[in-house]
């Protein structure tokens, strides 16, 4: 980055400041905000960069064409108050307000059916992690909010100012740790973006909008302040990467050692995005991270500029990367990459000319991309795709995912050094290299060969999975140029933050803290930054001992849940109100929940009579042993562990995720779950619950009215029958009642608990099977020989128990709780609490 790049990126990110020390210091609230964003960074950066202060003071055009400023002074000053503006497109002045406002909630903001009026909500000031985070309000308390601004601002200023300013990236996170809850603006105008995706998008624009100029014009005494105001010129490239394969590359792995290879395979594939993203922007496009638009789910955006040289750099860099892909996966895993030119109209707010919503140029380029994916490695059409290939003779493959490793001759002629996976494990390998692969022999307990082998993908993602499970909290990452490939497992390395403060490496270029935003405790001159990780946990080594710890049939379950009818949501969540930063924003926080709010779920604990507790001592079935927490990001999740928790821990997303999106019906969300044994692949369960979920989601469910749904529910135990969440809950607190009366018994009139036989789950069976036939015969038989099943039931266990299945009889002939006909979702009830009553398997 040139001198003038980086003054220009300071600028960017620090023009807007003053807003903050506004809100924060009582003695400051009526002074201009650009003359505080210029005191803030002359202090901060101590007189460094001279010019800063005045680029910081003048990105108003007012008081830019009011300035002294001259030649590249006032060029780079121009460049930032124009970047400000596009980026700033959302705000519409109000002049109702006389106070501080809190962020609005971006969720408040989201209808794509047009049918519904969104209250106003709020974002209250607080951390940006699970453990400190603060739901949305529909109101505020404005000297509470004063309070908060002060003291949150007293933290960020002592923070920001014990950092070294060198580390411009770490500067970056601070700022995000701090201004995500900021509203960009809050003084006769609302805001629905925070100050931190405000200044990032302003820095993005003014870095390509001065590389493109750069690149048109050669000099900066060239460019003119026309060029600069051009809003029609398509200054702008944003281009989308994404990578393919990704289910079928986690999911193909044997169980043995699974639980540690799903996990590091998971963590590989999304820390081989973000470096694939690193690598392009350092190496390729040379551009700071706040290019990096968004990186989450298997795909990433960056904002460039539209200059020949990109767009042929991007062409090169498809190349290079599917050849990657296809020397290393055999074509399992391959990227797309599409880009689209955008001009500063088409991050332009206007609602008169909806060919310019910015929603829809996000679309379109997801449609490219999607269009690209039916050409997947068209670049490479000159590599070996259809001559022989493989190694001759006998051959040993990968005992985990059937990939060819070598001859057996060469393995029996080899030497073979001996390796240990962690110094606490007894697990032992040998280590081979043959023409140039390196692959390992599995040792059993005793040190002794086994016949299986594992390739070096499959060992390094295991060794991953394992530090993850010992907490390992930091991922160092190193220079892809310096010898570590863009998609090698070694260009980067989890440690604990006390290995790293005494390792020096001259090849590391960044160093993030894992799910942990305190970067003060980092030490070292390299770049520091926070990463957001969904699942920073692990359950025991093996599914065996998962299998046997939770409670009923010993099976282990697949959730899979993702967000319903997301591309509607971006492409008209926002209507004619769509801008760039409000694209951003949303993007943001929906990856915030899914790749970290839902790491709280490992500091729960479990009972399946009353279900999940946010204290970890309240119950003796404690999450984080029971499941884990495979992939969580973008806007989808893959949890596996005992299926017995599964249902509890859908209904708790679903639940939280409500809650965060401001209870906004334009947002649900769709899952399914799947069971099965500890030998069956899990490839096969995964694509179980993902059937599941499609069903969750295709499949109509017609309620009590007649009225016809889908999505917004989820499906368990039967495929025909997929429920809505508030149904789904219904069938659990009945689950909840029978589970209770089956394992704990309720007390009689004496005192005395009874419990009641098995018999009461063959009864719900019968009942549903009678019902089931009647749709095809006699309609009402069921009804009377229900009755009459259970009224002889309740006289069995008189005392406690008939009052309350009396009262269970009329709710399945008369009640309203469930939207669906109870009796329908009678299968669902009386297997779910026959599978959590099961002793033995049969």
């Amino acid at each position: 980055m040139t001198q003038e790049e980086k003054i220009l990126l300071l600028g960017a990110l620090f023009h807007d400041i003053g807003k903050f020390w506004q809100r924060g210091d009582e003695k400051s609230r009526f002074e201009k905000h650009q003359l505080l964003s210029s005191s803030f960074v002359n202090d901060l950066f101590d007189k460094k960069y001279p010019i800063l202060s005045n680029l910081v003071l003048n990105h108003h055009n007012e008081d830019l064409q009011n300035s002294n400023l001259k030649g590249q002074d006032r060029i780079l000053a121009e460049i930032i108050c124009e970047a400000d503006n596009i980026a700033s497109m959302e705000r519409k002045p109000d002049q109702s307000i006389t106070q501080q406002q809190p962020l609005e909630s971006i969720f408040s903001k989201v209808d794509y059916d047009k049918k519904i009026t969104l209250n106003k909500v709020y974002q209250p000031i607080s951390g940006i992690s699970y453990s400190n985070y603060k739901f949305v309000q529909d109101k505020f308390n404005s000297d509470e909010l004063n309070e908060s601004y002060k003291n949150w601002w007293n933290s960020f200023e002592e923070e920001i100012k014990n950092l070294n300013i060198d580390e411009t990236e770490t500067l970056i996170y601070v700022l995000k740790k701090y201004l995500w809850c900021i509203p960009s603006s809050s003084w006769k105008t609302r805001s629905d973006v925070s100050l931190f995706e405000h200044s990032r998008i302003t820095a993005s624009i003014a870095i390509s909008m001065f590389k493109y100029l750069m690149k048109k014009y050669g000099k900066i005494e060239n460019i003119k302040s026309a060029d600069i105001q051009n809003r029609e010129d398509k200054k702008y490239l944003l281009m989308l990467a994404d990578i393919t394969g990704i289910q079928k590359y986690i999911y193909n792995i044997s169980h043995k050692g699974a639980s540690k290879a799903l996990k590091g395979r998971s963590f590989y594939l999304q820390q081989m995005l973000d470096n694939i993203a690193y690598w392009i922007l350092d190496k390729q496009l040379e551009l700071p991270i706040t290019n990096l638009i968004y990186s989450s789910g298997g795909k990433f955006y960056i904002f460039a500029p539209n200059t020949e040289d990109v767009k042929n750099k991007i062409k090169v860099i498809q190349k290079e990367l599917e050849l990657k892909l296809l020397k290393e996966y055999d074509g399992d895993l391959g990227v797309i990459i599409g880009s689209m030119p955008l001009s500063g109209e088409d991050l332009k707010y206007d609602e008169s000319k909806k060919v310019h919503l910015i929603s829809e140029k996000w679309d379109e380029l997801n449609k490219i991309a999607e269009q690209n994916k039916k050409h997947k490695f068209a670049n490479n059409w000159d590599y070996n795709l259809f001559t022989p290939a493989g190694i001759d003779g006998d051959v040993e493959r990968c005992a985990a995912t059937g990939k060819e490793l070598a001859g057996k001759s060469k393995i029996l002629s080899t030497n073979s050094i001996t390796v240990q996976l962690v110094e606490d494990s007894p697990i032992k390998f040998k280590k081979y290299q043959i023409d140039g692969k390196i692959f390992y022999r599995v040792l059993d307990n005793e040190g002794k060969e086994t016949n299986d082998f594992i390739s070096s993908e499959q060992f390094l993602s295991q060794q991953i999975g394992t530090k993850l499970k010992r907490k390992y909290n930091t991922i160092a990452i190193y220079d892809i140029l310096a010898g570590y490939p863009v998609l090698d497992l070694n260009s980067f390395e989890i440690l604990e933050t006390k290995e790293f403060d005494n390792k020096y490496d001259a090849n590391l270029v960044r160093h993030f803290l894992l799910n942990d935003t305190e970067l003060i405790n980092l030490k070292g001159n390299t770049e520091k930054g926070f990463k957001f990780y969904g699942g920073d946990w692990r359950m025991p080594d093996t599914y065996e001992d998962v299998i046997k710890s939770g409670v009923g049939i010993q099976r282990l379950g697949v959730l899979r849940l993702d967000v319903d009818n997301l591309g509607l949501i971006f492409k008209n969540g926002l209507g004619t109100k769509a801008t760039f930063g409000r694209v951003v924003q949303l993007s943001s926080m929906l990856d915030f929940f899914f790749s970290h709010y839902l790491n709280k779920l490992q500091h729960f604990s479990w009972d399946p009579k009353v279900g999940l507790s946010e204290d970890y001592k309240t119950f003796n079935y404690k999450v984080r042993e029971l499941i884990e927490i495979v992939y969580s990001g973008g806007d989808d999740v893959f949890i596996v562990g005992h299926w017995s928790l599964l249902p509890d821990i859908a209904i708790w997303i679903n639940e939280e995720f409500k809650k965060f999106t401001s209870e906004n019906p334009n947002f649900s969300i769709s899952a399914g779950i799947s069971l099965f044994d500890d030998k069956y692949p899990i490839y096969k369960a995964a694509l179980d619950a993902g059937k599941l979920e499609d069903i969750a989601k295709k499949k109509e469910r017609k309620n009590r009215d007649g009225e016809k749904k889908k999505k917004n529910g989820i499906c368990f135990l039967d495929e025909n029958t997929p429920v809505s969440w508030d149904d789904f809950k219904q069938i659990s607190n009945y689950v909840k009642m029978f589970y209770g009366w089956l394992e704990y018994g309720e007390k009689n009139s004496e005192g005395e608990k009874k419990k009641i036989s098995k018999g009461l789950i063959s009864r719900l069976y019968s009942i549903y099977e009678e019902y089931k036939m009647g749709k095809f015969n006699n309609w009402a038989k069921w009804r009377w020989r229900a009755s009459y099943s259970l009224t002889r039931l309740a006289r069995q266990y008189r005392d406690p128990y008939e009052k309350y299945i009396n009262e269970f009889a009329a709710e399945l002939f008369t009640s309203n709780k469930t939207e669906q006909e109870l009796v329908h979702l009678l299968f669902i009830i009386a297997n779910w609490t026959d599978l959590l009553t099961r002793k033995k398997e049969n």
